[in-house]
Order: C-alpha cells, then sequence, then structure tokens
C-alpha cells in the first residue's frame, strides 16, 4: 500500500474511533470482559474503562460501552461520541474546550443498538482533558438519552506516574 494511501487510512481510522465519522466497517468485537457498569436505565448501561498504554506515564484514553440490557433494540439521534460522552471528574484542556464546546454545532446521526447488543466509543482524553501532572484521576462518564434521563457510567480510577 503506498505510504499516502496508509497515511490516509490510519487518519480515517483515527477519525472514525473519536467518533467523528462513520465507516462501514464490520461489526467490530467489543471485549465486555471484567467491564463494571453504571446504573440500568431505560434498560441502557453505560461502562467506562482505560485503554491499554504504550507508555506507563501517559494516559491512552477511554473505551466507553454503551450497552442495551432490554428486550427491544433502542434508536438514538446522537452527536459525534465525542461529543455524546461527558467525561466527569477532568478538567479540558485549552484544546478540549475549543473541541466540547457546547455551542459547536454537532450534526447527529441515529443509531441503534438491537436488545443486548453494544456500541463502544475510544475518547482519547489525554488530548481533551488535563491527565498530563502525576496522581489518580477518578473518572465518570455521561449521557443524556433525553430531557428526563442520564446514563452514568461505573467510576474509574487513572493512575499517571
Amino acid at each position: 500500500m503506498p505510504v499516502a494511501t496508509n497515511l490516509f487510512v490510519r487518519f480515517y481510522t483515527f477519525l472514525a474511533k473519536m467518533g467523528l465519522v462513520i465507516r462501514d466497517d464490520p461489526p467490530k468485537v467489543i471485549d465486555m470482559t471484567g467491564r463494571e457498569w453504571g446504573e440500568l436505565v431505560d434498560g441502557l448501561t453505560l461502562s467506562v474503562r482505560e485503554l491499554p498504554r504504550d507508555d506507563p506515564r501517559s494516559v491512552a484514553g477511554v473505551s466507553v460501552v454503551l450497552k442495551n440490557a432490554g428486550a427491544n433494540a433502542k434508536a438514538l439521534h446522537v452527536p459525534a461520541w465525542i461529543l455524546y460522552f461527558h467525561i466527569e471528574g477532568l478538567e479540558p484542556t485549552p484544546y478540549g474546550r475549543s473541541v466540547l464546546d457546547p455551542a459547536r454545532t454537532a450534526k447527529k446521526a441515529d443509531v441503534t443498538i438491537p436488545a443486548g447488543g453494544a456500541v463502544e466509543a475510544e475518547l482519547p482524553i489525554a488530548r481533551l482533558y488535563e491527565v498530563s501532572a502525576a496522581g489518580v484521576y477518578s473518572v465518570q462518564v455521561s449521557c443524556r438519552l433525553d430531557d428526563s434521563h442520564v446514563l452514568r457510567s461505573n467510576a474509574v480510577k487513572i493512575s499517571v506516574d
């Protein structure tokens, strides 16, 4: 594969993982092993856990899984995952404030989660939030299902050496 094509594929894959573009890939197998879940709301539940790191001193990001534990498919009309899921417990970086600005208009997409199914988003929290100083960060993810329902994940501790 030529270098330019390979760079484009890697960049497009990065955008898809952030939820900024939708690709017509085969369904991704989501690793549910050992996941903890937040409270069940309207048949849906959220789980967050840290992504594996290449360097123990830097945070790669978090994996967020939205699971339909109900008996019927759930249809959602959502913006890009990076704007739909809200990271609680971390302060945004200047770049994160601009990316996550609620004044930005975000094109929404229709997502259907079948009964027993799930969708996963990998969020690059190290670019969007202040997690560079040594310490332990408590992270929880939330999303708004509608005007009256907010879904919250389990809480995780992320340690930075």
